[in-house]
């Protein structure tokens, strides 16, 4: 396995396990693999975990967690967009991309899609467009906090169900 790492903002425990639930019920319910839910902020870095673990630390440094509305439901025929919760550019999750497009000298703000990847690889059909229907109705607007960064051994050359966190880095609690 090539040593690949994503870097990936994460819910609170409660927020992790609420979408947990989602992914692990649309997984059964299209017969998709399951995931640790996650918002990635940089994706597929050939870099060693050790090495990214610094660099996160200079990331989350002096910044605290904090909390983002679900802004819509989406689906799209991207296999790992398939079916998301999408967040507004809100601005501590701007200043965090742009911290880390700083500090791992890759990515921009322009491209990134803020978002939680409900379910992969979801044909586009009626049962989708249900999906999405019934989600926007129950999810939109639902606050989420997102409390650390992770280095992730992920990428989209690793199977999934590979994928594996490799260190935790908490933000500031506001508490």
């Amino acid at each position: 396995m090539s040593d690949f790492h994503s870097i990936w903002l994460m819910p609170a425990a409660d927020d992790l396990d609420y979408f947990r639930d989602i992914v692990t019920s649309l997984g059964a319910q299209f017969e998709t693999e399951v995931f640790v839910p996650h918002l990635t902020l940089m994706e597929d870095m050939p870099r060693g975990s050790d090495e990214l673990a610094r660099l996160v630390d200079r990331v989350v440094s002096g910044r605290a967690t904090f909390t983002c509305p679900v802004a819509d439901i989406v689906g799209t025929t991207m296999f790992y967009r398939s079916l998301y919760a999408a967040f507004a550019r809100h601005s501590d999750l701007l200043a965090l991309k742009a911290c880390a497009v700083e500090v791992f000298g890759q990515g921009d703000i322009a491209s990134f899609t803020p978002h939680i990847s409900l379910a992969y690889g979801v044909p586009p059909g009626e049962a989708k467009d249900a999906t999405i229907a019934t989600l926007s109705r129950t999810m939109t607007g639902r606050r989420v906090t997102f409390n650390s960064v992770v280095v992730a051994a992920s990428a989209q050359s690793i199977p999934i169900a590979d994928w594996t966190v490799t260190s935790r880095h908490a933000l500031q609690s506001c508490a």
